[in-house]
């Protein structure tokens, strides 16, 4: 027999008082500590049979299960946030406060009630680890868990999410949706909800290549980075174009990409093509379109052209001007590999679309790829969407609290730190270019090493973190680097960073999930020291920068480094770059402080206004598919 009573019902989690939950939790989870591994799996698979289980018997279960697999007794603030999880609410916690087991509470809650729950991550390798640390745990409890990755076949992806708790990426848990609609929509005679009648009449086949069992509940780390970050770009499922060249006896020698490069070369900004960086566009002038036909009807010899000759010629100006190695993309084992320019990591499965893609493999003279048609399109907030119960967390949800409630029907709520915050957040300073702000750093990164302090450089772009690897190889700085080329694991690199006076590059997102474990020198020495290389277009992202130093109560500070050649600056405010010129020597200044904030305000602004457009287009775009239909 269960050491308490079940019958002992609790209220629903709305109306909850969290603290006398949970004392009340942490009472009853004492009662299981002397049942064994077959006992505690009994009584919660009997448990689960409940049909209004109070998430205060679920949640101790949730900290037995923890305490007897990782040997972790997890924090009051955990369960706090786990509970306002359960309850479908954003839970803001601080970087560092151990949002991995916050999640795996979370989960527990509801799938001790019998609810499928997703955990969606920002990348494979967080999904693949969290899978691996958190199975025991939810094993000890009878749950079964499932990770969905992109090398999957079908049948594997089925059984995954035939779990009680899968894990995946975000984007992999959209695409996977995308392939069950397409692959719903290949049967000849499939009537719309006609699926749904074969679930309630019991005869729907387990094997019909359709992979995901509904959308009950997710749980999404670092939810600000899924739904506000990635939001500006739809999950767009595309499959390779399939032309018929045999009459062109040596395609590569007349590629149409390679033409339109060659001709571009000879235009003219302003006379024959704008650029507008302030929107990333590039358009011809009427002048530019006139040249663009002219020399398509004198061309000798016959190009096979699968879009109109124009869009050649844009793309061929997109990809010389707009687009930047190291920074939009990198280059690696023949190939174009795109970065995210929300996360700066590189995802080699994502081809630009229109032929962008092709003309920046000309560019950088690799092998050409089969251009993409799109198959099917959806954008993250309508996909998201579709669950019954939304939540998540991250320790940089405020700011956007009209966003979250307005598109995902989601509140914030904020848990305190565990133990009071000692981070120092020294005043930005200003210099008048690159080369001084690189000058100022290595001086400061001096001065930290000396002292035993680790130092962690944040910078926007891979070509940032190479420029200052150069800077450190100069002034002979033993570092590492981590920005997505290299082949070693994140994990492996960030491990390092804690160790007294190590100096770590990094792009702003890498390594975000993963723990920076301080050595007791390098706490003894005044913790992690982070500078951040530029101040950047969302003041989340240099909140998220900051928050890698002075985690768990230890010490730690940052600063970061404004320059006219920043991307802040140059786009938004090139008065305050001129201003920037004219300084001598590095200085901080609270009236540019004040300036800089406002500018990343607009930019916030302008951002949230395209992720409105985003989601107006996908509703616009599904609207007409109906139509059509």
């Amino acid at each position: 027999m269960l050491p308490f009573s079940l019958q002992r019902r609790t209220a629903k989690s709305t109306s909850l008082d969290v603290a006398k939950a949970i004392r009340r939790a942490r009472t009853l989870a004492e009662e299981l500590v002397g049942l064994s591994d077959v006992d505690l799996r009994y009584h919660a698979e009997r448990a689960r049979q409940q049909t209004d289980l109070s998430p205060v018997h679920a949640i101790t279960f949730a900290i037995e299960a923890i305490r007897r697999t990782l040997q972790i007794t997890a924090y009051d603030r955990q369960l706090e946030a786990a509970l306002m999880m359960a309850d479908g609410s954003l839970a803001e916690m601080q970087t560092g406060e151990g949002k991995t087991l916050t999640g795996a509470i979370a989960a527990i809650l509801h799938a001790m009630q019998s609810r499928h729950v997703h955990v969606a991550t920002t990348n494979e390798y967080l999904a693949r680890r969290d899978h691996e640390l958190l199975t025991p745990v939810f094993k000890s409890l009878g749950l079964a868990t499932g990770l969905s990755t992109a090398d999957q076949s079908v049948t594997e992806k089925q059984l995954a999410y035939a779990s009680d708790v899968v894990f995946a990426t975000g984007y992999q848990l959209g695409f996977d949706y995308l392939r069950d609609q397409l692959t719903l929509a290949s049967r000849p005679g499939y009537r719309l909800g006609q699926r749904l009648l074969q679930q309630l009449q019991g005869s729907e086949s387990n094997n019909d290549g359709v992979c995901q069992r509904g959308h009950e509940v997710a749980i999404i780390d670092e939810v600000d980075s899924v739904l506000i970050d990635e939001a500006m770009t739809p999950l767009v499922l595309s499959g390779a174009l399939h032309h018929d060249h045999s009459n062109v006896k040596n395609e590569a020698t007349i590629s149409p990409f390679r033409i339109a490069r060659e001709y571009v070369m000879s235009f003219r900004e302003g006379a024959d093509f704008r650029i507008s960086f302030y929107d990333r566009s590039i358009a011809l002038t009427s002048t530019g379109t006139q040249r663009a036909m002219e020399f398509l009807q004198l061309q000798a010899t016959p190009l096979n052209l699968d879009d109109p000759w124009q869009q050649y010629i844009q793309s061929a100006l997109r990809a010389e001007y707009l687009l930047r190695r190291d920074v939009d993309y990198v280059v690696r084992d023949d190939e174009v590999q795109i970065v995210d320019g929300s996360t700066g990591r590189i995802v080699p499965d994502r081809q630009w679309r229109g032929g962008l893609h092709q003309a920046v493999e000309t560019k950088e003279r690799v092998t050409l790829t089969q251009p993409r048609q799109t198959l099917a399109r959806m954008s993250r907030q309508r996909y998201f969407a579709r669950y019954q119960t939304l939540s998540g967390m991250t320790g940089t949800a405020s700011g956007h609290d009209r966003e979250w409630r307005q598109v995902y029907g989601l509140s914030v709520k904020s848990i305190a730190t565990r133990l009071p915050s000692q981070r120092t957040e020294f005043p930005t300073l200003y210099v008048a270019n690159i080369e001084q702000k690189l000058t100022a750093i290595i001086g400061e990164v001096l001065r930290c090493t000396r002292v035993g302090q680790p130092v962690l450089i944040g910078t926007r772009t891979i070509e940032q973190t190479r420029l200052v690897a150069n800077s450190l190889l100069h002034a002979r700085i033993n570092h590492r680097m981590l920005n997505g080329v290299q082949d070693e694991t994140e994990a492996s690199l960030i491990a390092t960073a804690g160790r007294a006076r190590s100096v770590t590059v990094a792009t702003n997102m890498a390594g975000r999930g993963t723990d920076i474990v301080l050595d007791q020198a390098a706490i003894a020495a005044g913790g992690l020291h982070v500078i951040g290389f530029e101040r950047n277009l969302s003041p989340r992202i240099d909140r998220q920068l900051l928050g890698r130093a002075a985690r768990q109560g230890q010490p730690g500070g940052g600063r970061f480094f404004v320059a006219p050649e920043d991307e802040l600056v140059a786009r938004y405010d090139t008065s305050l770059g001129k201003s920037l010129t004219r300084l001598t020597t590095p200085t901080n200044n609270s009236n540019w402080d004040r300036r800089v904030m406002n500018l990343q305000r607009r930019s916030e602004q302008e951002r949230y206004e395209l992720r409105q457009q985003t989601a107006k287009q996908e509703e616009w775009l599904n609207e007409l598919r109906h139509y059509v239909a």
